[in-house]
């Protein structure tokens, strides 16, 4: 185990000579400098003969490697790794008072280790820090010049405000360098934002020009086609006498057509007064039963002409609705028509029950007919999607009833849902809550 060293009483200050040195350390910014200089005091004032001052690596601060050395031959190649921590000389980095080892205390391939030397710490190491340097000077007796250690502390001292200072303008640089990277990427930010943002305008201008322009374009088509649905009943009811045959025929399949585009051009208007936010709700009070049965009537003529098997089967005692009846109606209306349309066998039922503990009606409209595949199922709340959208597509439409229906269900307060999959059929399903709060 090391000594502490046993130090004379000690002699004559040499005032002159320390102060000369602390001035010199004051003007030194370099730490190789200021330990050759070290050096050469305590070989000049001390009367050393042996002596290696280790100081951290540039490159690496987890070793101490060899800033200046005097009558050693190899002190170059030396380098104290600071991770083993039962190193005698790692130890001796934490302790205040100078350590003497006798000869062959030391692994015989460190300096100075056949003659004995003592270990000056060059200020503290503290956790995250190391220390500044160790000041190992050759002795084979235990007694040490009072200078030497004065000199380490004051060496300790001036390269522990170097070291610090050169940490400082590392970690000025980086924040610097950060800063800098930051402002960049925030005025990259705020670019890309400003760009967006324009696009985003560009996009409702663009938005806004499309739906004023169909709504204008249907209000256009819809008059004269008024007019002649108008026009051709009248003919069908026989006004200007009564008609042949074949002419009648050619007259309803005027009047079935035109009605057909009439329900093309009042989609399209559905579509632009909701995304302009002008479709107004009209709250009443209503029963599900009633307006079922007004929904299958209406859709009678169809339902005879499919030959399927369509059926109501809603829940005994259910509570009224407080919702807008027209277009829980519209919503219904569309779901079965998209039923018929495409079934081709079987049955189609009509579903409706209520949840007591969430208060909401699950209205359903259930098919066997061709079925939707799972990953066509979102295309087809899209505008103007249909599964087929080519133009050789074997069924017709605008694409929009869905999408109408499931905005006219988000303005009630509810929900579309789909359950469907290829050749199994599909069930559309409205969740209506019992009252509708917007207004």
């Amino acid at each position: 185990m090391p000594s502490t060293a046993a130090l004379p009483s000690p002699p004559a200050p040499g005032s002159e000579a320390r102060l000369a040195f602390a001035e010199l350390l004051l003007g030194c910014d370099d730490a190789r400098t200021c330990a050759e200089a070290a050096v050469a005091w305590l070989v000049h004032n001390a009367g050393v003969q042996q002596v290696l001052c280790l100081a951290p690596d540039e490159s690496d601060s987890h070793c101490l490697v060899p800033l200046a050395w005097h009558g050693l031959s190899s002190a170059e190649s030396f380098v104290l790794a600071l991770h083993d921590a039962k190193h005698p000389l790692v130890e001796a980095l934490q302790w205040t008072e100078p350590h003497w080892f006798h000869p062959g205390q030391l692994p015989m391939e460190l300096p100075m280790a056949r003659t004995g030397l003592f270990t000056l710490s060059l200020g503290k190491a503290s956790p995250g820090t190391p220390s500044p340097g160790l000041l190992l000077v050759a002795s084979p007796v235990p007694e040490l010049s009072p200078d030497v250690p004065w000199l380490a502390g004051h060496l300790g001292m001036h390269l522990t405000r170097l070291y610090k200072g050169r940490q400082l303008s590392r970690l000025e640089a980086a924040s610097t360098e950060l800063a800098a990277r930051v402002n960049a990427a925030t005025e990259e930010l705020a670019t890309q934002n400003e760009l967006l943002r324009r696009q985003a305008i560009q996009l409702e201008q663009a938005s806004a020009a499309k739906s004023q322009f169909l709504a204008n374009m249907s209000h256009e088509l819809r008059t004269p086609l008024n007019a002649i649905l108008g026009y051709t009943n009248m003919l069908l009811q026989g006004v200007n006498g009564e008609l042949p045959p074949p002419q009648r025929r050619s007259l309803s399949r005027i009047d079935s057509n035109g009605r057909h585009l009439l329900e093309i051009i009042n989609e399209i208007l559905d579509i632009t007064r909701i995304e302009a936010g002008r479709m107004p709700l009209h709250l009443s009070e209503f029963r599900l039963p009633e307006l079922v049965q007004e929904v299958m009537a209406e859709l009678d003529p169809i339902i005879v002409r499919s030959k399927l098997a369509v059926s109501a089967s809603l829940e005994p005692n259910l509570p009224p609705v407080h919702s807008d009846r027209q277009k829980v109606k519209q919503i219904v209306v569309n779901l079965l028509s998209n039923a018929l349309k495409f079934t081709h066998e079987g049955s189609i039922k009509v579903l409706a029950s209520y949840e007591f503990a969430t208060a909401t009606f699950h209205i359903a409209v259930e098919d066997t007919g061709i079925g939707i595949d799972p990953c066509h199922q979102e295309k087809i709340w899209e505008d103007f999607q249909q599964v087929d959208s080519s133009p050789t597509r074997a069924y017709g439409g605008t694409g929009l009833g869905l999408s109408i229906c499931r905005r006219l269900a988000t303005m009630l307060d509810g929900r579309i849902s789909l359950r469907s999959a290829p050749a199994q059929g599909s069930t559309f399903t409205l969740y209506l809550p019992r009252r509708t709060r917007r207004t």
